[in-house]
């Protein structure tokens, strides 16, 4: 009998070690919270400024042991708003204006995405994150600084991006390019401040 009780405690300790090491070592890609995450976007001129935000078409986020590992997201470019410009009729012809083919040709590219490649650990839930960026079918390679965080339910992965538009072949405006006399040198780089929430 007391063998029976050794076997049983000695099989349960056993499991229950492949157990953690399991949780430890597998890769965990909880739910995103579509509706709620979102892309936040800055443009600069040398005289002026725009913002506004798109929508999430899809978004993925890995972790191992509880640290972030991967993932990608992608964004819908239709969905682009502006927030600063108050007048109806203008802030159209300004959303119009920049989904035209001077800047994202939305027709014909409606999405933008990023897939993460590589994630280095900086401590306090800050990461190193290197991907590619892909726009208007159009891919480079892109660092920056993500941070998780809790949300109301699962968790918060926010990141500011910069980027330079004419890797993009997006060249309107820009210093000695056409489009620049009218508008004044549209800056290459514009920012992108990503939310993303987990549903669990």
């Amino acid at each position: 009998m007391k063998k029976i009780i050794l076997y049983v405690a000695l099989t349960l300790v056993i499991l229950a070690g492949v157990r953690i090491v399991y949780n430890k070592y597998r890769v965990v890609v909880p739910t995103v919270d579509i509706n709620s995450s979102e892309i936040g976007w800055v443009g600069k001129s040398i005289s002026d400024a725009h913002r506004g935000k798109l929508k999430l078409s899809k978004a993925e986020i890995q972790f191992k042991n509880d640290k972030l590992v991967g993932g990608l997201f992608e964004a819908d470019m239709s969905s682009i708003t502006c927030t600063d410009i108050g007048d109806t009729t203008d802030n159209r012809h300004f959303i119009e204006h920049i989904a035209n083919e001077d800047f994202f040709e939305v027709n014909k590219y409606p999405t933008a995405s990023f897939t993460i490649t590589e994630v280095k650990d900086l401590g306090d839930d800050n990461y190193e994150v290197t991907g590619r960026m892909k726009i208007k079918d159009k891919e480079n390679p892109l660092t920056f600084t993500a941070k998780v965080t809790p949300a109301e339910v699962g968790r918060r992965v926010s990141s500011l991006i910069t980027i330079d538009r004419t890797l993009y072949g997006i060249e309107y405006g820009a210093k000695d390019k056409p489009g620049s006399e009218k508008d004044w040198f549209i800056l290459n780089e514009f920012t992108l401040n990503v939310n993303i929430i987990t549903g669990d």
